[in-house]
């Protein structure tokens, strides 16, 4: 079984593999997370999305371990 994730036209898809080839589809949107080393040196840019964005405050867990940060609601083009 295998499982890849991809964010396309406002959904999550989620392909699997058992018996056949198979996809499931969820609206998602658009958001990525951000943490930061020392917040309060970037409390500016962090104002400044949540002001722009709807960002609110959250952990995450990555390959890396758990993270304390941001889930910004916006686009590719910020998180660039």
């Amino acid at each position: 079984m295998w499982i890849f994730d991809s964010y396309f036209m406002g959904c999550v898809e989620l392909w699997s593999r058992e018996r056949a080839l198979a996809r499931a589809r969820a609206a998602y949107p658009p958001s990525f997370y951000m943490h930061l080393k020392d917040p309060p040196a970037h409390r500016e840019m962090i104002e400044a999305l949540e002001c722009r964005f709807k960002a609110e405050e959250c952990s995450f867990r990555t390959i890396f371990g758990t993270f304390q940060g941001h889930r910004i609601y916006a686009g590719r083009k910020v998180a660039g």
